[in-house]
């Protein structure tokens, strides 16, 4: 077989280099559960986009209904329930997750968006919550992966989310996941969503 040369080789190296930074947009950083966590247990849940952009909400919350269905749940968007222009808090959302027959309520929220230059690591100015912070100081903790190293400029994007019993008003579940926002957010939201119910329902004693 001839050798490929140099240039060939150091083109395929980018290639591949490319295509598994593109796998790899949205990394989770930590996550914490109760230990009676189970999600089999989740049936009806209310999806909730904690985000300003409107049009980006309505697109996450919709992706994740999609993609729930999948598990069999029934995963209904806020928007369907709430005013989209209502202020997101426990006191608004408690009573109608009640009412409507909501088990769970899935919140996501923006905590970050840092700008990250070429050379320097992927890494937030925040820190994950501390070990037992949820209601629960015998939940377990997860630190995942070490920070990647940027090759060019794009905008860290640090992301809570959280899963509450409506019953108990408990937080069962919470993950810290990075996402680099190098395309444009659409195109970030079915592999998020997806990386997400993964680890969701990877939880021990599901």
């Amino acid at each position: 077989m001839r050798d490929l040369p140099d240039q060939t080789v150091h083109l395929a190296i980018v290639v591949a280099a490319s295509l598994c930074t593109a796998c790899a947009l949205t990394t989770m950083r930590s996550i914490q559960r109760v230990p009676d966590f189970r999600s089999a247990t989740i049936h009806r849940v209310l999806v909730i986009g904690d985000f300003e952009n409107q049009s980006n909400r309505k697109s996450f919350e919709d992706e994740f209904v999609r993609q729930w269905s999948r598990y069999g749940v029934q995963a209904v968007s806020s928007l369907d329930v709430l005013p989209s222009s209502a202020t997101i808090s426990k006191e608004l959302v408690a009573p109608i997750a009640k009412t409507r027959g909501f088990d769970t309520v899935f919140v996501t929220r923006i905590l970050e968006r840092k700008k990250i230059q070429p050379g320097e690591k992927a890494v937030p100015t925040i820190s994950p919550p501390s070990e037992g912070e949820l209601q629960n100081s015998n939940s377990v903790w997860e630190v995942l992966l070490a920070p990647p190293v940027s090759a060019r400029e794009f905008n860290l994007v640090t992301v809570e989310t959280d899963l509450y019993d409506v019953t108990s008003e408990r937080r069962l579940w919470s993950g810290w996941s990075e996402t680099e926002e190098m395309k444009k957010i659409p195109k970030l939201i079915p592999p998020f969503v997806k990386l997400i119910l993964k680890h969701l329902y990877e939880s021990p004693g599901k």
